[in-house]
């Protein structure tokens, strides 16, 4: 089985359990339209599409596709954009450099000191905000300090470490990252990397047994207590607020999916082309509701709004970048985490342009080995 099943079983149940919710709660949330229901399924299909063309086109091409939107979406951002761009494409470089001169000739030690080097980039990232007394957990405003940035790339990072090796250890780090910045998002992003490489090890295959079931239950204990700490963080930031703890959990994809409803009325049939090319996209959209804070719009909520019908485009172009990124181990446990976030929160710049980096790194190393 492909890792990328678990992206597209994510974004059915999820659709399903958005359907559920507006159903269930009909006097806090507007009945289902069936305009955003086939766009969604229609997307979901030309992403498989796109999924299944990408073995057949030529490589070269394909790397100068996923370059050309790493440049235009990023650099399109400002100065800082086009110079993340630039940093991308030097990073790819680096890469293929330190695999060509580095791991091949020892490459155990070799992927063992990158290991050291990104676990010293989590653990001073997430230091930092905590020194300055920016601890989210303890006062929840901070969520939306700058200090934040911290907490999202430590939660990044440990998913780029969790894609080299399943560490427990790790994998724990991560969950500590989004208890105290209470980002839902981080603590879901390490257990899915986490669970994608004891998959693509082959560490929960075969009989069932005492530690196959302990790892499982320690990555649900590790959701859940991140999804409580969030639950305790808007409780405190909504005095008000009725809903209970597993209520919430039903609640909120009808609520996200809401908002691409609205989206996707507001941007058929051609799209007003803002959120992928805005600083501050999930503001961007609150914005568009009147309120001051941010956003999820879900997987389909951009493409709808931007776009329109030409956002089916962007479905191609993210099958073919999944299909490519699992072409190498660590990228394709970094496509199928950050795709399957995509499905409730968005896609944005960052997540756009994060695809088109792993399959354009997972590309040019094979184009670089096939002209060496």
């Amino acid at each position: 089985m492909r890792l990328s099943a678990l992206f597209w079983a994510s974004a059915v149940a999820y659709l399903v359990i958005a359907l559920i919710s507006k159903l269930a709660y009909p006097d806090l949330l507007p009945p289902p339209q069936w305009g955003p229901i086939v766009y969604a399924l229609a997307f979901l299909g030309l992403t498989f599409t796109g999924y299944r063309l990408a073995p057949g086109l030529k490589d070269e091409h394909k790397t100068r596709l996923y370059l050309a939107v790493i440049l235009i979406v990023l650099g399109v951002l400002g100065w800082y954009g086009l110079l993340s761009a630039v940093a991308v494409v030097l990073i790819t470089l680096l890469i293929i450099h330190y695999e060509a001169q580095v791991v091949a000739r020892n490459p155990q030690n070799a992927r063992r000191e990158l290991r050291i080097i990104l676990t010293a980039v989590v653990v001073a990232l997430f230091l930092i905000p905590i020194a300055a007394g920016s601890v989210p957990l303890l006062n929840p405003s901070e969520r939306y300090s700058t200090f934040r940035l911290f907490y999202l790339a430590a939660g990044y990072f440990t998913v780029a470490l969790l894609s080299l090796r399943a560490d427990f250890r790790v994998f724990l780090l991560g969950e500590l990252i989004a208890v105290a910045s209470t980002f839902r998002t981080v603590g879901l992003a390490v257990a899915l990397a986490y669970l994608l490489k004891l998959l693509q090890t082959g560490r929960l295959k075969g009989n069932p047994g005492p530690r196959r079931y302990a790892l499982i239950g320690a990555i649900l204990l590790g959701l859940m207590g991140v999804f409580a700490v969030r639950y305790y963080a808007t409780v405190h930031a909504y005095p008000g607020w009725k809903l209970g703890f597993l209520e919430t959990l039903l609640y909120r994809p009808g609520v996200t999916y809401t908002v691409y409803e609205r989206l996707f009325e507001m941007g058929m049939p051609f799209g007003k082309a803002r959120i992928l090319f805005s600083t501050d996209p999930k503001g961007y959209v609150g914005s568009l509701f009147g309120r001051d804070v941010g956003y999820t719009y879900t997987l389909f909520g951009q493409p709808a709004y931007d776009f329109g019908i030409f956002g089916f485009i962007e479905a191609l172009f993210l099958g073919m970048a999944l299909a490519d990124a699992e072409r190498r181990r660590p990228t394709a446990i970094l496509a199928v985490t950050f795709m399957t976030l995509m499905i409730p929160i968005g896609i944005d710049a960052f997540f756009l342009s994060a695809m088109a980096f792993f399959a354009y790194l997972s590309v040019e190393v094979d184009v670089w080995k096939g002209s060496h």
